[in-house]
């Protein structure tokens, strides 16, 4: 294993990403004080796992975050990554680990290994006993030197441990350890649990039998229940059966009656039909003869006055005249009238004018006599509201002063029962004292083991919660893993066996790819098997190759022969075969062609495979270049002449010439080319799902089993915690009655303590009280007789106002009265002056007609002869057309009487068949009402065979017994009586039994497990016991010879020893450091200078790197206090320990540099940044 990089960001003043390269041997880190070197060693020391911030020289976390500076503002997050190649040291399957560490202001900190979230402890896994783990001496500064000297013998034992390699089994021992505490626990929890589980075993089975007898008569019960339901469903179904005959017969009697009715209906609309044509014959012929005898009565009328007429013209004329002459008179005598009736208007005009003013000036008295009525009754109603005031107060006064003279009563004779029942009451509160203390102490001590049940309960309930959801999560993981294993093992069984039955090929390349001839070792196979394609290009490869994926490769031309000869014999087909032989490549001469815009490469470029076959790929490709889109590709063709095969990524192929193919697939884009790494990638895939799944399936197990034990010691919590809240529920119900029946008796003696003291004082009180209140009383009652006398006198006065307000408004009321009736008058005035003027006219109007008619009829005088001619003769016509349509109207009209007559008898029948058919419907509804009822209870019967019991009535015919109804009664009533005699039981006792027998059985179990479970453990620890004793007894003698060595050859003499505390316990023993300087005596440690203490640890550190060469070591300025001899000697061993161990060491010191192979430099700028400078020295030298 070898420190490869190490790369930080935001570490102290590491301020921006730096990445330092190591290299094998040694390589030295330099740089001015203060310019950060020593970060580097912090930063290694973290990612190990280094948690004391004071160690990386800080005083919290986030000292290590860069803080900022005058120019730079501060970093929230730190984080440091180390880069090692790992070479089976590591116990992981990476060819390279990546450790990260990474710290947020905040505080938040995450781990990664290879970008995966890991914990720390997962880190310290993965470098124990490596020599680079947190207890080890990979990496040592000037702080350590001291530290590792004058450490007690037992914390310096530490770093023999991680040398020797014991650390995991140190580890190991302390976990099993604790799992050994736990299962002592465990066990105790299950014996208590097992002796829990058998004291109640015996009553739960007797509540378990009982149970079932209670069971087995309900199951009995249950079925004559059902037998029940079964026979009265048979009963409503024989009823139903019963009534559907009636109502059948019932509705087909219905029908027949309601059949005649319609018929009958029919016959009446007939009827009513024909009645209706004839009355409009009727009244169309009487229309005509009315018409007809209308003409002959006008005729005849016209020829009367024209007779009349000419007999009385002279007559006529003359009275005309005079009608003139009275029209013309009347027209006079109604515009005289006319002139009066519009002077009396006007006079009545003027006489409502005096009378709406004298009603205006009545109004203003009226108005100012409210208001002095309403003060007047404002007045009356305040005196009433202090009269009713003062009434109240004599009142008031009176019953006070009663009261006063009832409680001068009472005081009198309550003196001594209060006394009395004082000193009874201070009994009774210190009784309740006493008791009420005694329970807040049982109370108190209930509590605290309450609290401690509780905190319990608290945590075993949150990792009962942990363990739940980490099983979840182990079984979605599960489960998921499974989906996964199982998808990818079906695609790499259809895979391989695409691959070996060459599915896709031709029929022809598959036979001699599967031929068992002779021949056949010539053949190293398919195109498509020999070549790798980047999976970019594989659909531009795999169109530039077409069928040439299918050519079969042959070591020579005698190979090809062979098989073609043999797909001649078998009438197989044909086949391209490329003897490596005899292939010869031509290259393409348009090399230009490639630095075109687009131009990817020449497809055997893109193309892998082995050497062998490099020509194979060369003659099928090396003329074909591919191009990223179809237009450079065009581009491309036009500018080289159209001479070059072009294929696209997308698949579009250009020949020579200027033919163009392309367009979509179906399917995969290739069948052949990605095959062969599609298998390699699923192998890996379900290697690594199956030792997932395995790895899954046994930390699920572990958790399971866990979270079963924490259920059961949560059960247990429960079941005491319900116990301690009965009690403490039945404490606390005691000491609140206690406490409000002392509350009550104490405030009952204070009361009567207070009354007591008050009771002679009060007497006295109210005894003056009392004669003040006869004096209040006799002055509130003169001041109610005062208010008494002033409302009386202020009523009379209301009274009389209110008199004269009545009579004015009578008096007012007459005058509106009369001024209406002028109003009438007035307007009839109006209305009879208006109908002289429109008779007037009408006069005027006819006196004018009057005179027309005159002339009109001197002229009809002179016509009248000729047209009585003419209307005598039309007159015979019409006579004679009457009197046939007389006759004719007569015969229809016999004719409606007779349909009259027999739509009568219609109606009559009618009725009674109706009749008949409303009986009918309303019998058929009532059976139909009951047989619906019967229906109903059949289907409420059979809801109940189904919901209570799950039979119909036709399975339930199985479980029903065979026994009359009173057979039946009277065996329900016997299992009623029986379990009325069984009393209440537990429904759940039986299966709480068998549970409780099989918890007791399983915990037995659990028992006889952990007990062999501890037995294994001891066993265990007795044997990493003997390992870690028999390792570091190994360990520790090489390493006291190392270390005697080596301080020799670095002090050039003297002697050194390292020893046990204790031989006999090498498990715990200390160690101890005893050193003998050249020249002088043997001393203690704490005696040495600074530099002989740091060539001793240097001589420390060379004898764990001897024993156990660690992969790395981490030396920050150790060498500052040598002097240069030793310093050159220090140098010397690091080029010596360089060939096993690789050296990255922070000096200042120049023999130290000179020893190195690499050096860094780190810089500080003004930003208060550390910037990394790199030289190779062989280079520079």
């Amino acid at each position: 294993m070898q420190l490869k990089r190490l790369e930080a960001y935001g570490f102290k003043s590491f301020a921006d990403k730096v990445e330092i390269e190591f290299h094998a041997g040694v390589t030295a880190i330099v740089g001015p004080n203060g310019s950060g070197k020593s970060n580097v060693t912090d930063a290694v020391r973290w990612v190990l796992g280094e948690q004391n911030v004071r160690a990386l020289r800080g005083s919290k976390a986030e000292d290590i975050i860069f803080t900022g500076s005058a120019t730079r503002r501060a970093m929230g997050v730190a984080e440091v990554s180390l880069f090692f190649e790992n070479e089976g040291d590591m116990p992981v399957d990476y060819r390279e680990v990546v450790v990260t560490r990474r710290l947020f202001r905040s505080g938040e900190s995450e781990f990664f290994i290879n970008k995966s979230r890991c914990r720390l402890k997962d880190i310290s896994n993965l470098f124990a006993d490596t020599g680079l783990g947190r207890d080890g001496m990979s990496v040592i500064g000037q702080n350590r030197i001291d530290e590792i000297l004058n450490s007690k013998p037992e914390e310096r034992r530490l770093y023999f441990e991680e040398t020797a390699g014991i650390t995991k089994y140190r580890n190991r021992k302390r976990e099993s350890m604790r799992k050994l505490e736990d299962m002592q626990g465990n066990l105790v929890r299950v014996s208590d649990i097992m002796q829990e589980i058998e004291g109640q075993l015996e009553p739960l089975a007797e509540s378990a039998e009982k149970t079932r007898r209670h069971d087995e008569l309900q199951t009995v019960y249950r079925r004559c229940a059902l037998t029940e339901l079964f026979q009265r469903e048979g009963q409503l179904k024989k009823e139903r059966a019963d009534s559907a005959g009636k109502i059948e017969a019932m509705r087909d009697e219905a029908l027949a009656a309601e059949t005649q009715v319609r018929l009958l209906d029919v016959k009446k609309e007939e009827l009513d039909q024909a009645i209706l044509v004839l009355e409009e014959k009727l009244q169309e012929q009487a229309e005509k003869n009315n018409a007809l005898r209308t003409q002959i009565e006008q005729a005849n009328s016209e020829i009367a006055i024209l007779e009349e007429r000419a007999h009385q013209h002279d007559a006529l004329k003359a009275r005309l005249l005079q009608q003139r002459a009275d029209f013309e008179s009347t027209a006079g005598e109604a515009a005289a009238e006319k002139q009066r009736l519009f002077a009396v208007e006007k006079e009545l005009l003027e006489k409502h004018a005096a009378i709406n003013a004298a009603i205006a000036k009545d109004r203003s008295s009226l108005k100012a006599l409210g208001e002095k009525l309403r003060e007047v009754k404002e007045k009356h109603r305040t005196l009433a509201d202090k009269k009713d005031a003062a009434q109240r107060d004599m009142l008031a006064r009176e019953n006070e002063l009663l009261l006063i003279e009832h409680e001068l009563e009472r005081y009198s004779t309550s003196g001594t029962e209060r006394t009395d029942e004082l000193k009874r009451a201070i009994a009774a509160v210190d009784a309740l004292t006493t008791e009420a203390k005694a329970i807040g102490e049982e109370r108190r001590r209930l509590e605290e083991e309450r609290r401690t049940h509780e905190e319990e309960r608290t945590k075993k309930t949150q990792e009962k919660e942990r363990l739940d959801e980490k099983l979840h999560t182990l079984l979605h993981a599960e489960n998921r893993t499974k989906e996964e294993l199982h998808a990818d093992e079906n695609k790499l069984k259809f895979l391989r066996n695409m691959q070996a039955s060459y599915e896709g090929f031709a029929r022809a390349p598959k036979a001699v790819l599967q031929a068992k001839e002779p021949w056949q070792k010539g053949v190293a196979g398919a195109v498509a098997e020999l070549v790798s394609v980047p999976h970019e290009y594989i659909r531009a490869v795999d169109v530039a190759l077409g069928s040439s994926l299918q050519n079969i490769v042959t070591e020579d031309t005698d190979t090809a022969k062979a098989a073609i000869a043999f797909l001649k014999r078998a009438r197989l087909g044909r086949v391209t075969f490329l003897p490596l032989s005899t292939l010869v490549v031509r290259r393409s001469q348009d090399e230009a062609a490639k630095r075109e815009a687009g131009a990817i490469g020449f497809a055997n470029e893109l193309v892998g495979a082995d050497a062998k076959y490099r020509k194979v790929v060369d003659f099928l490709l090396a003329r074909t270049l591919v191009v990223d889109t179809l237009d450079h590709g065009l581009a491309i063709e036009k500018k080289m002449g159209w001479r070059l095969r072009i294929v696209t990524l997308d698949g579009e192929l250009l020949n020579p010439g200027g033919s163009l193919s392309g367009g979509g697939r179906q399917g995969q884009e290739t069948s052949f080319l990605n095959r062969g790494g599609e298998i390699e990638r699923l192998e890996k895939s379900v290697r690594d799902a199956e030792e997932k799944l395995a790895a899954l399936l046994k930390e699920r197990t572990l958790f399971d089993k866990a979270a079963k034990e924490m259920a059961e010691a949560l059960e247990f919590i429960a079941r005491s915690l319900q116990q301690k809240d009965v009690y403490a529920a039945e404490l606390r119900v005691k000491d609140e009655r206690i406490a409000e029946a002392r509350k009550e008796k104490e405030k009952a003696r204070e009361t009567l303590k207070k009354l007591a003291e008050e009771a002679e004082m009060t007497f006295s009180k109210a005894q003056a009280k009392k004669n003040d209140a006869v004096q209040q009383a006799k002055a509130a009652r003169r001041l109610y007789e005062k208010m008494e006398r002033e409302t009386k006198e202020s009523e009379e006065e209301l009274d009389d106002l209110e008199q004269d307000a009545d009579d004015l408004s009578k008096y007012i009321n007459e005058r509106e009265l009369k001024r209406a009736v002028l109003e009438q008058e007035k307007i009839r005035a109006r209305e009879q002056a208006l109908l002289k003027e429109k008779e007037e006219t009408r006069a005027k109007e006819q006196a004018e007609k009057t005179r027309e008619e005159e002339i009109a009829l001197d002229e009809e005088q002179s016509n009248g002869g000729t047209k009585r001619e003419a209307i005598a003769a039309r007159v015979a016509a019409w006579q004679e057309k009457h009197a046939e349509g007389k006759a004719a109207y007569d015969k229809q009209y016999q004719e409606k009487l007779e349909r009259h007559a027999e739509n009568q008898e219609n109606d009559k029948a009618a009725r009674a068949a109706g009749q008949r058919l409303s009986e009918m419907q309303g019998k058929l509804h009532q059976m139909e009402i009951a047989a619906a009822e019967v229906h109903v209870k059949i289907e409420q019967v059979q809801a109940e065979l189904l919901e209570q019991y799950g039979h119909t009535w036709e399975t339930a015919a199985e479980e029903a017994l065979d026994l009359t109804g009173t057979e039946l009664k009277k065996k329900m009533q016997d299992i009623s009586r029986a379990l009325a005699e069984l009393g209440p039981v537990n429904p759940n006792a039986i299966r709480e039994h068998e549970e409780l027998v099989e918890r007791h059985a399983f915990m037995g179990k659990q028992a006889a497990d952990l007990e062999a479970a501890r037995e294994n453990l001891m066993a265990m620890i007795h044997e990493m016991d003997v390992t870690m004793t028999r390792q570091f007894k190994v360990a520790f003698e090489e390493i006291r010879g190392y270390f005697a060595d080596i301080f020799v050859r670095l002090f050039g003499g003297g002697k050194a020893e390292l020893f046990l505390t204790d031989e006999k316990d090498v498990l715990h023993a200390g160690v101890e450091i005893e050193v003998q300087l050249p020249t002088k005596k043997r001393q203690n440690l704490s005696v040495l200078s600074g530099g002989e203490r740091a060539l001793t640890v240097i001589a420390l550190l060379f004898s764990f790197l001897r024993y156990r060469p660690a992969p790395f070591s981490v030396l920050d300025e150790i060498d500052a206090p040598l002097d240069e001899a030793n310093v050159a000697r220090f140098g010397k061993f690091l080029g010596e320990f360089a060939e096993n161990t690789q050296f990255i060491v922070v000096t200042h010191r120049k023999g130290t540099m000179e020893a190195a192979d690499f050096m860094y430099g780190i810089t500080i700028e003004d930003a208060g940044v550390s910037r990394v400078l790199s030289v190779r020295l062989d280079e520079a030298i």
